[in-house]
């Protein structure tokens, strides 16, 4: 009689007792024991099973496998003793026939009771199961890594590839290890007591009547140079890290693999990563190189040998390998369910990951048949806690920080110390991974793990608790207050922002929907619309703000903050300058804010108001009212004591100033707050006072100075805020820059290229941002560059299709610029009359809403046309008045111009003196702004005067020299 497990066993008698009682057992059950107990630990294949047990039957693979579950149920708490050898059999591990002392090695025992059998029967390596796709580069890092360490660990996820790469890297190296490479399959372990037995097994060790130990196989093995590979270490990883040691001890090299390192001395970890996935603007081509999708490939060709992927079916086989992040185990499955849905089907269902990653090799392990077992396996080895605060971590799509997991502890009841033990194990487990984002680090669960948690979430009933939780969290972040606690210049607020705008976006979705947390889904999007337009993301910013609203009519009244609401109406009126252009909508709804703050005394909803009013009024071209409400503004900011907001009102007045025609004054203010201004205030201000304000104020200035005749100084200041505006990386800013000064005074400067280069990049970053203002405005530029290069008169109707596009969207501000390149362009074609109604309605435009920067040169162009019109007398009065309405604005650039188009014409008229006095008057009035034009220079022009000249003539092509 022999003793297996609990059970005591007569194969003579045909008998097994368990404490004294007799078993019943059937004659094929006990037939099935003896074969595994007479192959002495070794594997019995099915077959070999079937067919010594059934000789003369053909019978179903099932009929084995229930006899099979039989003997485990009755060896109970030792079922573990009949180890399933995946794809090749069945095995009776070795000591099974002494129990106690089985448990006894779970200590490593050193008594040598066993001698080892030659080289020659050492196991090989498993045979690789095809072309190993996309590990190049870990090879050539792997390689030297082993030369140099005695023990090298391969972590990652589960399904990351680690057995895979171990096999080729052993395979590679196997030439430097004379005495063998020796594979231990640690994944048949199911107890630690057994680990010996599975590493005797691999090293084919003769049979010993005596337990195994630890010390006989050492003795074996010294002096030899062999590499083992102890491959899925994490499920007994203690032991592993036992046998580690002493196998590095005596000589040989160990390379493992497991999802967490085994933390011994002189370890060297290698954390597997993914395969690399195509970018999502990857070419056909690009997609066909990244090793994820050569993997997908290989393995739907194996399936399938004649498949012959059209572009279409390559680009969706790199939208399916991003979706799986990139594990191998993932995308096998899903190369083997294309196989058989199709990639069309299988791109349409990657929502559904868990559920249609299914159909793994018949020969791998259960855990790598789905990835719903694999993740189950990983699952398992996590404690409770690790268990909880990953269940949690579900929800954040987008990744998270260490403050977002002490947040979940906390409301769980668990300590610091608790939230950090649980990360730390996540992170060693490969449940999670790591990365730094700027000066700070984030985390992640790959896409498959966290709709895996997502569904435990479900099944504990979890979900509503843990969505709650993230909402909150972003909430307290993000909250103005908690921000201001902080330092007031923290410039990492709007990267952090950004990192977890994903998060915020699901956060709301959730809070605002039906199934939510409306008060708390309100009180969030009152915080991330702030942030929204300091990103220039306006049109994300009017959608979060106008759900919110909709959302807060369900809500009862009293759990609302009313100051949330009317951060969300002055957001949202900010928003919609720049989404829809500031029209009656955008007017009501800046109104309505402004009338909200004042009625509940919130001052700092009242200067986010204005702030929209007075882009309103600005954006309309409506100087005077845009002055009022800058005073009020800054009348605002003195109440509030708000030293940065009053720096910011006195932009906003510089720039009114600078469109009324007061240019010495705007000077004056912009000068004045630049200096006091730093970059300090993009941190605290309101919804809608976004960043750049000093980078935008500096561009006004750049206008001033070039009407001022500063051009050089003007166009150099220009570029820098250019250059400023695009390594910041706001895009509002870089719009704001380009359309209100780069292109304005490119085109007053007759620079054609850097007219079209500014133009370009205005229209590109204004579509793709749905700056709908800059993109009417950028059409317009366009055509002012047409007109630039050619006189074709059939051009002309887009152009006025562009300027009527830039009424109806309400953006007036350039519009008298740009009406002004309209009339030219007329002029050009001989239609004369038609110009003469452009300059007229602009001029009524300028008298209408005190925009009067551009006048002078309106009634230069006026003055033009009635040369043409042989109105000599009447087109002297508007020279005149050009001339006069330049010098009283400050604007010596259109001075000049002015001055020398009247004296062409005294020129014309045969009045050289009065002509000659004109020009000396311009330069002792300017002398420092290399504005000389000799007589002569004059007077070399006239001889080329007739009365053709004035419809030929460009009157902006004079410009300083």
């Amino acid at each position: 009689m022999i003793r297996i497990g609990n059970l005591q066993v007569d194969f003579s008698q045909r008998c097994i007792e368990r404490d004294g009682e007799i078993l019943r057992v059937g004659s094929r059950a006990l037939d099935i024991l003896e074969i595994l107990s007479n192959a002495n630990g070794e594997i019995v294949s099915k077959d070999e099973l079937m067919r010594r047990v059934w000789p003369r039957a053909v019978v179903e693979e099932n009929n084995l496998q229930v006899h099979i579950a039989t003997l485990r149920k009755m060896l109970r708490d030792d079922r573990q003793l009949i180890s399933t050898v995946h794809g090749r059999g069945y095995r009776l591990l070795r000591g099974a026939h002494a129990r106690d002392n089985a448990r006894a090695r779970a200590v490593l025992p050193t008594e040598a009771i066993a001698a080892p059998a030659s080289n020659a029967s050492q196991a090989a390596l498993p045979a690789a199961d095809g072309e190993l796709c996309g590990r190049d580069a870990a090879l050539q890092e792997l390689l030297p890594l082993l030369q140099r360490s005695r023990l090298l660990t391969l972590t990652g996820a589960g399904g990351i590839g680690k057995t895979r790469l171990a096999i080729e890297v052993a395979r590679k190296v196997a030439a430097q290890y004379p005495d063998g490479v020796i594979f231990v399959p640690l994944s048949q372990v199911t107890e630690p007591c057994f680990a010996l037995d599975v590493l005797a097994t691999a090293l084919n060790l003769k049979a010993s009547p005596a337990p195994m130990s630890l010390h006989s196989i050492l003795d074996g093995l010294r002096g030899r140079r062999s590499l083992i590979v102890l491959d899925n270490c994490e499920h007994v990883k203690h032991v592993a890290s036992e046998l580690a040691v002493a196998l590095c001890a005596c000589g040989s090299t160990v390379l493992a693999t497991s999802r967490e390192a085994l933390r011994v001395a002189d370890e060297m970890v290698y954390v597997v990563p993914p395969l690399d996935v195509p970018a999502i603007t990857a070419t056909e081509q690009g997609v066909l190189l990244a090793g994820a999708v050569r993997l997908f490939m290989t393995r739907l060709r194996a399936q399938e040998p004649g498949y012959r992927p059209d572009e279409v079916s390559i680009l969706r086989a790199g939208a399916i390998c991003r979706a799986l992040d990139g594990i191998p185990l993932a995308i096998e499955l899903a190369a083997a369910r294309a196989a058989t849905l199709g990639i069309d089907v299988l791109c349409e269902h990657l929502g559904d990951r868990l559920r249609i990653l299914t159909g793994g090799c018949p020969t791998a392990l259960p855990r790598h048949q789905t990835m719903n077992a694999t993740l189950d396996w990983s699952y398992r080895l996590l404690t409770q806690v690790e268990r909880r605060i990953l269940r949690c971590l579900g929800v954040f799509v987008g990744g998270f920080t260490y403050d977002a997991v002490e947040y979940l502890a906390a409301a769980d009841g668990l300590s610091e110390r608790e939230a950090k033990d649980a990360l730390h194990g996540l992170l060693n487990k490969s449940m999670i991974s790591q990365h730094l984002s700027g000066d700070w680090h984030r985390f992640r669960l790959l896409e498959t793990t966290r709709e895996y948690a997502l569904q435990k979430l479900e099944d504990n009933g979890e979900l509503r608790f843990a969505t709650g939780l993230q909402a909150r969290f972003l909430f307290q972040t993000f909250d103005r207050q908690s921000i201001r606690r902080r330092a007031e210049a923290d410039t990492k607020s709007l990267a952090e922002f950004s990192a977890e705008l994903a998060n915020i976006r699901a956060a709301l979705d959730w809070a605002l929907s039906p199934a939510g947390d409306v008060a708390l889904g309100v009180a969030l999007a009152s915080v991330v619309v702030r942030y929204l337009l300091k990103l220039s993301q306006p049109a994300e910013c009017c959608l979060i703000a106008r759900q919110a609203l909709a959302a807060s009519e369900r809500a009862a009244p009293e759990s609302i903050r009313a100051e949330a609401l009317m951060m969300l109406q002055a957001a949202y009126a900010a928003g919609l300058v720049y989404t829809s252009g500031p029209g009656q909508v955008t007017r009501q709804a800046c109104t309505q804010a402004y009338a909200d703050a004042m009625c509940a005394g919130n001052i700092e909803c009242e200067l986010s108001a204005l702030w929209g009013l007075w882009k309103t009024h600005q954006y309309s071209g409506e100087c005077r009212d845009a002055l009022r409400v800058a005073r009020h503004f800054n009348d605002a900011a003195r109440r509030a004591k708000d030293s940065r907001r009053l720096l910011l009102g006195m932009r906003m007045e510089g720039v009114v100033l600078h469109y009324l025609g007061d240019q010495s004054a705007a000077r004056a203010m912009l000068e004045r707050m630049l200096p006091e201004f730093d970059s300090g205030v993009d941190q605290v201000l309101g919804s809608g006072l976004h960043v750049g304000c000093d980078i935008a104020a500096r561009a006004s200035l750049a206008r001033v100075l070039w009407l001022q005749g500063e051009a050089e100084q003007a166009l150099h200041l220009a570029q820098s805020m250019l250059n400023a505006a695009m390594a910041g990386g706001n895009e509002l800013v870089l719009c704001y820059v380009l359309a209100e000064a780069v292109i304005p005074l490119a085109l007053l400067s007759e620079d054609a290229e850097q007219t079209i280069r500014a133009t370009r990049l205005l229209k590109e970053t204004a579509s793709r941002m749905s700056f709908q203002i800059w993109v009417a405005a950028s059409a317009c530029f366009e055509q002012c560059i047409v007109a630039m290069a050619t006189r074709a008169e059939a051009k002309l109707h887009e152009f006025a299709s562009a300027i009527a596009q830039l009424k109806a969207i309400g953006f007036l501000a350039p519009l008298t610029l740009v009406m002004g390149r309209f009339a030219q362009a007329l002029i050009n074609t001989g239609r004369l009359n038609h110009a003469m109604a452009v300059v007229n309605e602009a001029l009524g435009h300028c008298e209408v809403t005190g925009e009067r920067w551009f006048y002078a040169e309106l009634s230069r162009i006026k003055a033009s046309i009635l040369l043409q019109l042989r109105s000599g007398d009447t087109a002297a009065q508007w020279l005149t008045e050009a001339l006069n309405t330049s010098r009283e604005q400050g604007a010596a650039m259109f001075e000049r111009r002015a001055t020398i188009a009247l004296a062409r014409w005294l020129l014309v008229t045969e009045r050289a003196e009065e002509a000659s006095a004109l020009l000396s008057a311009l330069d002792q009035r300017l002398p420092g702004h290399a504005f000389r034009l000799p007589l002569a220079r004059v007077e070399a022009d006239r001889m080329q005067i007739d009365s053709a000249w004035f419809g030929s003539q460009d009157f902006y092509g004079e410009h300083a020299a």
